[in-house]
């Protein structure tokens, strides 16, 4: 049976782990979006479009790399104070209010590296619709048109999804702090 010191360090290393995956998940979906673009109609005619290209989603990228790493270090910690059955992570109260204030630092990050990634795939996906729209019909219906719409949508996606994910990442970490100032509170 658990004990009751170590149901919030219990909870709070179940948090990082979900969190760890989140921001990996966001990773794996900012680096796999890609998409290649081959038409006549466009000038250049073919292209690559991905992350690199995107200064939004490399900030992602950085942040949640940046971020798993920061919540690797945090797992140890969590799981030693489990095993000594200590209700502070660190064991000591000051040592607790730095850790939290770093999850803050790390909590705003997340949610800023989310915004720009919602922010940016929202204002591509709205730019992309609006040229798409001005085209005449005999264009929109050419095979090559609707291939590099549903590709710049997929890419749009993947975007989405990742910024998503980091999201609710970032929810994990809030949900830490919060345990951790009870932690000290009590």
């Amino acid at each position: 049976m658990v004990s009751s010191k170590a149901v919030l360090p219990s909870v709070v290393l179940v948090l990082r782990l979900l969190a760890l995956g989140l921001l990996a998940g966001s990773i794996a979906l900012i680096v796999t979006d890609k998409v290649k673009v081959n038409s006549v109609f466009l000038v250049g005619g073919n292209f690559t479009l991905s992350f690199k290209d995107v200064y939004s989603y490399r900030y992602v990228l950085g942040i949640a790399a940046v971020g798993c790493a920061y919540t690797l270090l945090h797992i140890p910690l969590a799981a030693i104070t489990i095993a000594t059955r200590k209700r502070l992570i660190g064991g000591k109260a000051n040592v607790a209010l730095f850790l939290i204030c770093a999850d803050l630092v790390f909590a705003i990050a997340f949610a800023t590296g989310a915004g720009a990634c919602f922010g940016v795939s929202y204002d591509l996906k709205r730019y992309t619709d609006e040229v798409h729209d001005t085209l005449d019909s005999a264009t929109k219906a050419r095979s090559d048109i609707i291939e590099i719409y549903h590709d710049l949508d997929r890419f749009y996606v993947h975007g989405y999804a990742a910024a998503s994910l980091m999201l609710a990442a970032a929810k994990c970490i809030a949900v830490v702090i919060v345990i951790s100032v009870y932690a000290i509170v009590k």
